[in-house]
């Protein structure tokens, strides 16, 4: 895992972005209303828009007065960018490490390309640089499939599709689900047809990254094909112009804002088969030696153990951490729950924290800060991993705990902190 861009959007978007800006859709008038509308963008506010592509988005919220922000990595896709929205200014990095300071922004929004990023660190970052009460939202065009000619269209173009993130995929949607950095999320859709020759619709073939990207054989393959879909199809054979259907979804949500108390909720539960990053997952079953589904790579007496059995941390902590320019997000540092709206720097080895409510609330008893080891130095700058040492910052350190009553943990449930 890295901040580089993903190395086949690079490869494909810098080899296919005329034909990207040719051929693409943009999106349908009252798709954009909606999202102006969603995202109060107007006069006096700031959007950010991530993997902002050509502009194909970004030019059509001009007209909302709002001051426009674009971050695209992608040096071909961005020269288009700048001729499309010239009033747009352009920010550095990706968008799992925004170029710009904590809370700067009303508004993020990301237009075809969230499936192309690792989701829980540009939630993370999203919520960093957004304002308390902002909001991100997430726009999609998708082919509409039950089209017959479409749908052939659709299973000639996955044919060449070699495990790169995609739009259909459902990956990017389970994220949101597993994290509640924003929530709860909003979700519409509406209907536009793009009207395109037959060359257009093999110039919007090639603009598909993996496309462009495939050798020379391959990507004519792949055309010959579609040219010979076309002119078998009755929709389509002979006519000079084709309508393209496309399906448009927009999806939003707020970015949670609890002031940090001794009421919050779990952001992400994460584990993995043992070492760093620990993804979030849909939940867990905490026991006595803490989740079920996650283990160590260096166990008991290193990690681990019944006092040692649930490594906790917290978002604002991340952000601390991330503001003084090292990397970190959900799971990066091995946590197995991450808490939002907690007052981190005031807890003490005895607390307790209950999670859920009722008879089934999970308890934990905090014994002592995790101190971080070289398995995490690579996130850090210099690798001074002491940035989150129970030593020097203990505000910003994970704290070990044990479980006192056993039960199921998943993402959103509240915590509430009793003191020892």
């Amino acid at each position: 895992m890295t901040d580089a861009i993903h190395a086949a959007a690079a490869l494909g978007f810098t080899a296919g972005a005329d034909a990207y800006e040719r051929s693409r859709p943009g999106y349908p008038p009252d798709a954009v209303e909606a999202l102006v509308a969603a995202l109060g963008l107007a006069p006096g506010r700031t959007v950010l828009e991530l993997g902002a592509g050509t502009g194909k988005l970004t030019r059509l919220l001009v007209p909302s007065g709002a001051r426009l922000l674009a971050l695209e990595p992608v040096e071909a896709m961005r020269a288009k960018l700048r001729e499309a929205a010239p009033a747009a200014e352009l920010v550095d990095g990706t968008a799992e490490s925004i170029g710009l300071p904590a809370a700067s922004v009303d508004a993020v929004v990301v237009a075809q390309a969230f499936h192309w990023f690792d989701a829980i660190r540009a939630l993370s970052e999203a919520h960093r640089v957004l304002r308390p009460g902002g909001r991100l939202a997430l726009v999609f065009n998708r082919r509409d499939a039950t089209v017959p000619w479409v749908r052939g269209l659709d299973d000639a173009i996955r044919r060449i599709a070699v495990g790169e993130p995609q739009v259909w995929d459902t990956a990017w949607r389970d994220m949101l689900d597993r994290t509640r950095l924003f929530g709860p999320w909003q979700r519409q859709r509406f209907r536009q047809v793009q009207r395109l020759s037959p060359e257009g619709v093999l110039d919007r073939v090639a603009s598909v990254s993996y496309v462009a990207a495939a050798s020379s054989e391959v990507r004519a393959g792949l055309l010959d094909e579609v040219r010979a879909l076309l002119a078998a199809d009755p929709l389509t054979a002979g006519a000079t112009t084709i309508e393209l259907p496309y399906d448009t979804e927009v999806l939003w949500a707020e970015r949670a804002s609890p002031e940090p108390g001794d009421v919050g909720f779990v952001v992400a539960v994460n584990a993995n088969a043992g070492g760093v990053p620990k993804p979030p997952v849909a939940g867990s079953s905490f026991a006595r030696l803490g989740p079920t589904n996650d283990a160590h790579t260096e166990p008991e007496p290193v990690h681990g153990g019944p006092d040692q059995a649930v490594c906790l941390y917290a978002q604002e902590a991340i952000e601390r951490v991330r503001a003084d320019g090292h990397r970190a997000f959900p799971g990066a540092y091995g946590e197995n729950l991450t808490l939002l709206g907690i007052a981190w720097g005031q807890l003490a080895a005895g607390d307790r924290l209950v999670v859920g409510e009722g008879e089934t609330a999970v308890e934990l008893e905090l014994t002592k800060h995790t101190a971080p080891c070289q398995t995490l130095a690579h996130w850090f700058v210099g690798r001074r991993i002491a940035r989150i040492s129970g030593k020097v910052h203990p505000e910003d350190a994970r704290w070990y705990a044990r479980v006192l009553r056993e039960g199921e943990v998943r993402p959103g449930m509240p915590v509430r902190v009793v003191r020892g």
